[in-house]
């Protein structure tokens, strides 16, 4: 309801208590009710409203007072006390309600710093991927799904091959821009639902989700030929990627075992020349 009209709604009140009062003969019968139409508009519609209704209940107050007891030093003294300790009434409860909004604003916005901060400790700040904690904790979250509902899972581990020669060669922007490079192909190689992470520095990791050892093959051989493509840009370095993917069958070895093994074939890739993707036999439950 808007500011106004309930403002319009209180001074009606307070002429109809007001009306009473004059009616009543009894001194202060009706008096404290002018100080609810005063606090529901002081909370509701805000201080400079409620200052008229205020004076408006005062005014009808002091008119009461000469209805019944005449003009006298009383009835102007009570007349007096009951308008200022109305205003002070408006005041307050207005001051009231602005405190609590901002109390309100201030709980939101640590909230939102909260949820930041939340966001950011499972981001990498370079990439926007997620970061390591954040991928081992899907990892985890998937392969407790797969034991209760069966599937594959694929974990693939990306190293850069020639990163640290760009580095030294170039410099460390040109690697942090290869790296964000790589995180923006990583996340429109993937299928939607899967997961792209850096781990640390230059090494990357993809969850596949339902994902077997041909089709996972094909995702790291397309992902080598981006990579060596984006590192056309520093043909002194001789940017490429390796990349290992082991393949899981459930129920799965623990997380850490499947990063383990990930890394394995991403460390007999890189033993191979590099520029290349190695992908783990398939685990099955019976095997060693």
């Amino acid at each position: 309801m808007p500011a106004v009209v309930q403002t319009l709604l209180a001074l009606g009140a307070v002429a109809l208590v007001g009306g009473l009062d004059a009616w009543v003969e009894a001194r202060l019968a009706f008096a404290p009710f002018y100080a609810v139409a005063v606090a529901v508009v002081a909370w509701r519609s805000g201080q400079r409203f409620a200052l008229v209704v205020a004076a408006a209940a005062g005014v009808a107050r002091f008119t009461s007072e000469l209805t019944w007891h005449g003009l006298d030093l009383f009835a102007i003294w009570n007349g007096f006390a009951w308008t200022v300790l109305l205003v002070l009434l408006a005041r307050f409860v207005a001051w009231g309600r602005a405190r609590r909004e901002e109390v309100g604003t201030l709980e939101h916005r640590v909230g939102e710093l909260i949820q930041i901060e939340h966001s950011f400790a499972r981001t990498d700040p370079l990439t926007s991927l997620c970061n390591r904690r954040a991928f081992v904790d899907a990892l985890q979250q998937a392969e407790a799904r797969s034991r209760r509902s069966g599937g594959a899972l694929a974990v693939a581990r990306l190293d850069v091959d020639g990163f640290r020669a760009l580095n030294e060669t170039y410099s460390r922007a040109d690697g942090d821009q290869l790296l964000r490079a790589i995180a923006t192909s990583l996340s429109l190689t993937t299928r939607m639902g899967d997961l792209a992470a850096r781990l640390d520095n230059d090494e990357f990791a993809i969850l596949l989700y339902g994902c077997g050892p041909e089709d996972a093959q094909r995702v790291g051989r397309r992902l080598v030929t981006e990579v060596a493509e984006l590192g056309r840009a520093y043909p002194e370095a001789r940017v490429s990627a390796s990349i290992g993917i082991a393949c899981f069958r459930s129920p799965g070895p623990d997380p850490d075992e499947m990063m383990r093994l990930a890394g394995a074939a991403l460390l007999r890739a890189r033993e191979n020349g590099g520029n290349t993707v190695l992908v783990e036999r398939e685990w099955t439950p019976n095997q060693p």
